[in-house]
This record gives C-alpha cells, sequence and structure tokens, in this order.
C-alpha cells in the first residue's frame, strides 16, 4: 500500500509503503519526495489507470503550475501552466487522459495529459461559486459541487445545460467523492450533513449528521462498503459509516486539525492527514480489527 502525503505546506510530496497490519508505529524515511513546488500543495491524486502516476497543485499565485510526477524515477515528468489563478482541486479523468482544476475565479481548466498542455478553460455563469469538481459518472460528464447547495452534473460538451442538479444541502455544498465504480456519490456541505446518492437511479439514498462542523472531505472504501468523512472542528473527528445500513461503523478523534483522507484503493484501510502540535504535519494509517483465522 502506498500512502502520499497532499496539502504539505513545506512544499513536499512524500511516498511511504506501508503495512497496514504492523502494530508498531514508525516514523520512516519516505521512498521518494518530491520538491518541485514554490508554496504549499493544495491537491494531489494518482492517476486512476496507473499506480506510479500523480499529479499535484498549490493554492498560491506564486505556484500556478499543475505538476506531474512518476514513482518509478522520483522526478517530475511535466508541469502545465494555467493562468494567475489559485489551482485549488483537481481531479483526473476516468481514462487518464485528462486532468480537470477548480481555479479560485470559478473556473474549471482542462490539460490533456498526453500533450501535457491546457486544452480548455470553462467558467461558471452567474453569481454561484464553485467549491470543487470531480470528474464522473462517466467519463462524459463533470461533477460540480456549488455554494448554493446543489451538485449539478453536467457533459463536458454542454457544461452550461447540467442534465442534474441534485439539492443535496441547504448551504454551501463543500466537497465531493465517488465511489470507484461511480455508483455512489457522496457530498458534504456546510450544514454538517453528508449525502449519499445513488447514481443508477440518481435518488439520494440516505443522510449521515456530523454536528460539530462543516464536512471537509470524503472517500469511499474500495469495495463501497465504507464512507468516511471529516468535520472542520478544531481537533478533527471522522466517521466511518456503512454505505448500507447508514451506521457508524467508527468514530475517531483526532489531536488536530484533519487536512484530508483517503482509502486505499485495494484493502480497507484508511490513510488520514493533518497538522500535529507545533505545526507538524502527520500521515496516520487506521484499519478495522484484522479478521482472526478460526
Amino acid at each position: 500500500m502506498r500512502c502520499r502525503c497532499p496539502g504539505s505546506g513545506d512544499r513536499m510530496i512524500r511516498v511511504w509503503s506501508v503495512e497496514p497490519y504492523c502494530p508498531v508505529a514508525k516514523t520512516e524515511r519516505a521512498d521518494a519526495e518530491y520538491g518541485s513546488h514554490s508554496d504549499a500543495i493544495s491537491s494531489l491524486q494518482w492517476r486512476p489507470d496507473h499506480p506510479d502516476v500523480l499529479a499535484s497543485c498549490s493554492n498560491s499565485k506564486n505556484d500556478t503550475n499543475i505538476r506531474f510526477h512518476d514513482a518509478r524515477t522520483n522526478k517530475q515528468t511535466a508541469a502545465v501552466q494555467l493562468g494567475n489563478e489559485k489551482n485549488l482541486v483537481l481531479s483526473w479523468s476516468l481514462d487518464g487522459l485528462s486532468v480537470v482544476v477548480t481555479c479560485s475565479n470559478d473556473e474549471i481548466a482542462f490539460v490533456d495529459t498526453r500533450k501535457m498542455r491546457r486544452s480548455r478553460q470553462w467558467g461558471l455563469s452567474g453569481h454561484t461559486k464553485l467549491s470543487e469538481v470531480r470528474w464522473g459518472p462517466s467519463q462524459s460528464f463533470l461533477t460540480m459541487a456549488l455554494d448554493d447547495g446543489t451538485v449539478r452534473i453536467a457533459p463536458l460538451a454542454r457544461l452550461d445545460s447540467p442534465v442534474w442538479r441534485l439539492n443535496s444541502h441547504a448551504s454551501h455544498t463543500t466537497c465531493l467523492a465517488y465511489s470507484r465504480d461511480y455508483k455512489f456519490l457522496a457530498s458534504g456541505g456546510s450544514d454538517a450533513l453528508v449525502s449519499l446518492w445513488d447514481m443508477d437511479e440518481v435518488i439520494c439514498l440516505r443522510t449521515y449528521s456530523r454536528p460539530d462542523q462543516s464536512v471537509r472531505t470524503l472517500s469511499f472504501s474500495h469495495d463501497n462498503s465504507w464512507l468516511a468523512y471529516c468535520s472542520e472542528d478544531g481537533y478533527g473527528t471522522i466517521d466511518v459509516v456503512s454505505t448500507q445500513t447508514g451506521d457508524v461503523a467508527s468514530t475517531l478523534y483526532l489531536k488536530s486539525y484533519c487536512e484530508t483522507i483517503a482509502w486505499c484503493p485495494t484493502a480497507p484501510v484508511l490513510a488520514f492527514a493533518g497538522d500535529e502540535k507545533e505545526g507538524y504535519g502527520a500521515i496516520s494509517i487506521w484499519a478495522p480489527p484484522k479478521p482472526t483465522s478460526s
């Protein structure tokens, strides 16, 4: 299992190989480090069809490049300059041939990863603000989280004409996550709710309440069984809930602010990152009890 450290304030990306059920926590040297960014990193994602390629961006106007790295060579392979706006969140297309970037001016930038250049720019019209964009539920659609509490799903060819408008929240929709098979969509909001949607029927299956604060980040387990989400309260709280029953399987109480969470793509193992005391960043690994052989 590989673990990555996004959102790093020291401008570094680090990659570790970890053993999920190792009984002793270790602070080991990373397998790979990338120091190509000139400011704090805001978003990082592995390419969905390639386990060694990743893309990253910074939310600073001092570093507006989308950077690509290959873990096999431990080197940056490309950098694509997008403009003068901050790059908030990026998302790979399902085939790995494009990256979509949510920018601070409520625009979306597309990067062609074959030619390594910006291929398209699209801006949201009206007074609605854009929080986050994810590719899905298929290759030809984008899903957008907006500050009016809706989630809009539109075809790439007609982004101004959404096919679905999901009324997910009473206020700002803050974050999105798709399951690996794109059957489920989860959205988090500033109303402290998480909405779970069945994308085959396009209906809301249930909502989960996180009464403390706005929901910051979400992630599905590899088999769609579990959904983890984190609130923005001062010490960070992660709930792990069943997508089938809605029951809370576990609540993780953190000692500090949680920045992001992500499940392993092949096992029921959750990684989460944030600031520990004195401002030092840390990554933690959580897994349910290992099944015992009879």
